[in-house]
């Protein structure tokens, strides 16, 4: 499957949102190293919140379940769902 024309991956998108630190952004929630769904295919969930309150949750498939992952963990978010 292609992605469409300019679209964003999760990792890209997590470094966007991580960029706004001045907002106070952190990774709250990150699914368990190698989650799998009940069809096989990998997954990742990954929340992001800032102080105000508000939150984004990037989710991702496959291999870019297992990139994205890696992405969080690096950036310092440990906490699992």
């Amino acid at each position: 499957m292609m992605e469409p024309r300019g679209s964003i991956d999760g990792r890209d998108m997590l470094r966007q949102l991580m960029k706004l630190q001045e907002t106070g952004a952190n990774i709250v929630k990150i699914s368990p190293k190698d989650y799998r769904l009940s069809n096989g295919l990998d997954y990742c969930c990954v929340v992001v919140e800032y102080k105000d309150g508000s939150n984004y949750s990037l989710h991702e498939y496959g291999k870019e379940a297992r990139e994205l992952h890696e992405e969080a963990t690096i950036i310092g978010g440990k906490k699992s769902l």
